[in-house]
């Protein structure tokens, strides 16, 4: 395998991981109950908790936000979590909208 192949591959997981973290956020936003307790179960997760380390960064004060998150009204919390989708997309390098 090439340095290149390495370097795309690394590319390539950061930028599935931030489209997870992506999906996940707003689906802690949802209206549905159920799809999002699960979304925040899966910030709590051992899941996560990988991908944060892989991606270097402190899963602890994320939790904490998107914990904060979910006490918002669906309105509100939709508006707050595309703003942090936002945010997701500058630190994974993911500019699609």
């Amino acid at each position: 395998m090439l340095q290149t192949d390495y370097i795309n591959s690394d590319t390539e997981q950061k930028t599935l991981d931030g489209l997870v973290v992506k999906q996940a956020v707003r689906d802690v936003a949802s209206k549905h109950p159920k799809l999002s307790k699960e979304a925040l179960l899966y910030f709590m997760s051992e899941d996560f908790s990988n991908l944060c380390k892989r991606n270097d960064i402190q899963s602890d004060g994320i939790v904490c936000a998107i914990k904060e998150l979910n006490t918002y009204p669906v309105i509100s919390k939709k508006k707050i979590a595309e703003e942090v989708c936002d945010m997701v997309d500058g630190f994974f390098g993911i500019y699609s909208k």
